[in-house]
C-alpha cells in the first residue's frame, strides 16, 4: 500500500495562482517584502509588489498576451523576477523560466519547445538571447523587454514601473480552469535526455506553495535569505511560499559565504536554504566568528546526499535546526524531515497531501516494505507532464497517476531513504546536467567515434560530469573536446570530472549506454 502523509490533509483552493498570491500579500501592506542584497537601497514593500504585479499584468494584456501564450524570463535573481512571474500569470499567460547562464544552443532548444511571444531579459543576458534568436528556426518572439539598460530594446522601468500611477487598479478577469490551465514551465532533464519543460497548472503550483508553507514552520515577519536561482524550483517556489506568508525575502544573485553571513547579521535573517556544497562551506569556514548569526534559526537542505558529520558541524557551529527535504521540479515537496536528530540519513516523512510508493522499476509492482525500489509519488503538487512531449510524459507518469522519480530508495519506520538513482541526470552543485546534451555535442566532433557521460562522486559538489570517449582520430586531445563543451554549454555542465579515453562504451542489447557499467569504468 502507498505510504500517505502523517500530516492531516487540507483542501487546495481552485483559483488562479495570481489571485491566490495577490490575496495573500495584499494584507501585508507597508511591510517590507523584498530586498536585493547586491544592489544598495533596492527593495519593495508588499504594497509596492502588489501594484507592480498588477501593472505588469495590465501591460501584457494590452500586448494581446492571452491564456495559453508563453512569456519567457531570462534573468539572474532580482526583485523584478517575482513581479514578472506573477504578473505574466495574472493575465492568463504561462511563464517559462530560463537559466541565464544558458549558451546559444541551450536557449534555442527551449525556444523551440515553448515558442515564447515575449521575452523578459536581463541586460547581462541580452547578447546571448539575440544570437539565439538570430539563429533559431522557431522564432516567434514579438517583443523583448530588458531588465536594466538598453538602447536597442524597451526596458522594464519604461513599460512596467513608470506606468503604475497612470493605470486602472486591476488586471481584467479571464476564464480559468485551475487544474488544466498552465501557469509555469520550469525546465528539467526529467529522468533522461535533453531538457524538458515541466507543466505546472495553477492548481499544482498553489498546492506546491501551500505544502511548502505548511512544512516551513515560518511565521509572518520572519526573514528568509535566498541565493538559490529563481529559475530553479529551489528558488522560485521557496520565495513565493515565503512571500505569501508575509515573510521578508532577502534576494541575492549568487552565493558568496562572507556576503551571506554579512546579510544574516545585517537583516537578522531567520531562515536560509543550504544545498550540500554550501553546507560543506559553512561547516569549514572561520568567517562565522566575524558576524553575529544568532538570528538564524532554521535551514532546509537537499539536492544530494549529505555526510552526517558535515550536518552536525553546521548545526553545532550555528545552533541551527536543519531539515533535509526531498523533491524535484516535477513534484515539490515530496518528503520533509523534521526529525533529523533521530533519522539522520532520511529525507523525511511524506509531505502533506502526498503519497509515496516504492516499485520494482522493471515490473512496476510494489516491493515489500523496507526493500529498495524506484520511488514514485502522487499528489496535487505534481506536474501534469512535459510540455509538447507526450512520450516523455507517458514514460514518467504511470496510469495509476504516480510519477516515477527515477530515484532508488526505501521506506523504514514511516521515513523515506534515498539510496541512489536510476535516472541518467547528473547532479552538480544541485544543478541538473543531462548527459545526452554533452554526448550529442561531443559526437559532432570529427575525431570522436563514441562517447558516454556520467557523474563521478565529489565531496563538495555531489557529482562531476565526466566523459568517456572512443577516439576516431588518435590525435584528438582532451583539451580540444573540453573546449567544445566550454564554448557551447553553461558553466555547471563543464567536464570537471575530466575526459577518459576508452576502447568502447558499454551498452545494452538494445544499444543503450549501460550507465552502471560506464560509471564503474569511469571510477577505475
Amino acid at each position: 500500500m502507498p505510504l500517505k502523509s502523517p500530516n492531516e490533509c487540507f483542501d487546495i483552493p481552485e483559483v488562479s495562482l495570481s489571485n491566490f498570491f495577490l490575496s495573500c500579500i495584499e494584507k501585508y501592506g507597508d511591510d517590507t517584502a523584498l530586498i536585493e542584497n547586491n544592489v544598495e537601497g533596492k527593495s519593495l514593500t508588499f504594497k509596492q509588489l502588489y501594484k507592480q504585479i498588477q501593472s505588469c499584468g495590465r501591460f501584457f494584456q494590452k500586448q494581446k498576451i492571452n491564456k495559453g501564450d508563453v512569456v519567457s524570463l531570462v534573468t539572474p535573481n532580482c526583485l523584478e523576477h517575482v513581479v514578472a512571474m506573477v504578473g505574466v500569470i495574472s493575465c492568463g499567460a504561462i511563464i517559462s523560466l530560463y537559466n541565464p547562464a544558458y549558451k546559444e544552443g541551450e536557449m534555442q532548444h527551449i525556444f523551440k519547445i515553448t515558442k515564447p511571444k515575449i521575452l523578459i531579459v536581463s541586460e547581462k543576458c541580452i547578447d546571448t538571447v539575440k544570437r539565439s534568436l538570430e539563429n533559431s528556426q522557431s522564432n516567434q518572439v514579438q517583443r523583448i523587454i530588458v531588465i536594466g539598460k538598453s538602447i536597442e530594446f524597451e526596458t522594464w522601468d519604461e513599460v512596467i514601473v513608470s506606468s503604475m500611477e497612470n493605470e486602472e487598479n486591476c488586471v481584467s478577469t479571464y476564464e480559468i480552469s485551475p487544474k488544466k490551465d498552465l501557469a509555469f514551465l520550469p525546465h528539467s532533464s526529467g529522468t533522461t535526455g535533453l531538457s524538458k519543460c515541466v507543466m505546472h497548472t495553477h492548481f499544482s503550483m498553489i498546492a506546491t506553495i501551500s505544502s511548502t508553507w505548511h512544512h516551513f514552520g515560518y511565521k509572518r515577519g520572519d526573514t528568509f535569505y535566498n541565493e538559490r536561482p529563481m529559475f530553479h524550483v529551489g528558488g522560485f517556489i521557496l520565495v513565493l511560499a515565503a512571500l505569501q506568508g508575509g515573510v521578508r525575502v532577502i534576494m541575492d544573485h549568487e552565493f558568496d559565504i562572507e556576503r551571506a553571513l554579512a546579510a544574516i547579521q545585517k537583516y537578522e535573517v531567520n531562515h536560509f536554504v543550504l544545498v550540500p556544497p554550501i553546507l560543506l562551506q559553512m561547516s569549514q569556514t572561520e568567517l562565522h566568528r566575524k558576524y553575529d548569526t544568532t538570528s538564524w534559526k532554521t535551514s532546509i537542505t537537499g539536492g544530494a546526499s549529505i555526510p552526517p558529520t558535515v550536518m552536525k558541524a553546521v548545526i553545532d557551529r550555528f545552533s541551527l535546526q536543519v531539515y533535509p527535504v526531498y523533491g524535484m521540479t516535477e513534484c515539490f515537496p515530496i518528503s520533509w524531515n523534521n526529525e533529523a536528530d533521530s533519522f539522520t540519513d532520511s529525507v523525511g516523512s511524506v509531505c502533506v497531501n502526498a503519497e509515496i510508493m516504492i516499485i520494482d522499476s522493471n515490473t512496476e509492482e510494489e516491493v515489500k516494505s523496507g526493500e529498495d525500489g524506484e520511488i514514485c509519488v502522487r499528489g496535487p503538487q505534481m506536474t501534469s507532464g512535459y510540455y509538447e512531449n507526450t512520450e516523455a510524459t507517458e514514460k514518467t507518469i504511470k496510469k495509476d497517476g504516480f510519477l516515477r522519480t527515477g530515484d532508488i530508495g526505501h521506506i523504514a519506520n514511516g521515513m523515506l531513504y534515498v539510496v541512489g538513482r536510476l535516472k541518467e541526470v547528473i547532479k552538480y552543485n544541485a544543478y541538473q546536467v543531462p548527459p545526452a546534451e554533452i554526448e550529442n555535442l561531443l559526437l559532432r566532433h570529427p575525431g570522436v567515434n563514441d562517447v558516454g557521460v556520467v557523474g563521478v562522486p565529489d565531496p563538495v559538489c555531489g557529482e562531476l560530469p565526466k566523459a568517456l570517449v572512443v577516439r576516431k582520430v588518435e590525435s584528438v586531445t582532451a583539451e580540444q573536446l573540453e573546449k567544445v563543451i566550454k564554448d557551447k554549454l553553461a558553466d555547471y555542465k563543464q567536464l570537471r570530472g575530466g575526459i577518459q579515453f576508452v576502447s568502447n562504451i558499454p551498452k545494452s542489447k538494445l544499444g543503450k549506454i549501460d550507465r552502471i557499467e560506464l560509471k564503474k569504468l569511469a571510477l577505475k
